[in-house]
Parts: C-alpha cells; structure tokens; sequence
C-alpha cells in the first residue's frame, strides 16, 4: 500500500515536471509598431517577447522566413505573429470595406487607437447646407488606424472597417463632415 502510495506520488511529480517544462513560455516573434495590410516585413519590424506556448505563433526561431513577406491584415504594435498574418494580403475580407473618415475635434474621443470599436454615427446637418439627405443612422465599425492633424484646426483622418453595406450608407454623410464616432466596448454587437 504504501509502495501503491508513492508510486502514484512518484507519477504526478514526474506528470507536472514534464506539463510545466512543455507548456512553459517561448519566445515568439511580435511587431514593433502598428503596420498596415499589405506591408511588406522588415526586420526592423519584429521584436522578440516570451509568450505561452502555442502551435499557432511564429517561434522567434523562424524570424528569417517572415522578413520580406507581406502581412494580410493590419498588425497594432505588440501584437504576436501567427503564420496566417503573413502572405497574400487578404483585408478586407469579401463583404467588407475600410473608409476614411474625416473629424473634427469634438466629433470623436481623443484618445482613440487602432482595434477601437466605435460607434459611426450620422447626424442630419443644415439642410440649406447640404446636398445630402441625412437620416440619422448608428454604425458600428473598428478603427484600424488615427491619423492626427498636423495643424489643430485640420480634421483627424480615422479609417474604419465595416461591413460594405453599411459603408455605403456612411461614405456621403461622412464626406460632407455629418458624422461623429463614439467609443464602444469591445462586447457590444
């Protein structure tokens, strides 16, 4: 019985020794800034950072065979590699777009980033103004990138990925500046 006892004691040791050294953290390859689809790797790209153990990330080791190669979907800074990031650019996806949308301080927060989630919406202007009809519509999209004004009294460019329908129904108010973003949670639909 006690022989029994450590035995069993005996395999669990060796069980967890085994699990904590396979499952322990890799280095793994992330980038360095934010990039977009379509860019092609250099190494100046890629940094190095310990992660957990995953088939799907690009071991630090394979780091040769992603220099050069393009990425197929916008990348935010820290982010890991995974061997579905690099090839053939394929963003946005069919039934999607990315739209631009020019803003004015006031019509969205300033702290928004790349992977926010917003909320588009478009409000009816001054119909003496205006060619366009607005009727106010709410759209949800991600923003994949911010760019600042190089002069305070010049709009911020945000692009958005949405569903194509909807950009559609967005891109005439937005050109005519009748839109403003709110930040959402990452949960909402």
């Amino acid at each position: 019985m006690l022989f029994g006892g450590i035995l069993v004691m005996g395999c669990a040791f060796v069980s967890a020794a085994v699990t904590l050294r396979v499952d322990g953290p890799t280095e793994a390859i992330a980038v360095q800034r934010d990039l977009p689809a379509g860019h092609t790797l250099a190494a100046a790209d890629l940094r190095f950072v310990k992660a957990s153990t995953d088939a799907e990330l690009i071991a630090a080791g394979r780091a040769a065979s992603v220099i050069g190669r393009t990425l197929t979907v916008p990348m935010v800074a820290g982010a890991l590699l995974v061997d579905r990031n690099v090839g053939e650019p394929a963003y946005p996806m069919p039934g999607q777009a990315i739209i631009g949308v020019a803003v004015k301080p006031g019509q969205y927060p300033p702290e928004l980033a790349a992977g926010d989630r917003v909320a588009v919406v478009a409000v009816p202007g001054d119909a003496a103004t205006s060619d366009v009809k607005v009727e106010p519509t709410t759209i949800v999209a991600v923003v994949t990138r911010v760019s600042q004004p190089d002069q305070p009294q010049n709009p911020a460019v945000v692009t958005l990925l949405l569903a194509r329908t909807y950009a559609e129904k967005i891109t005439a108010p937005a050109a005519q500046g009748l839109v403003s973003l709110m930040q959402i949670s990452p949960e909402e639909p």
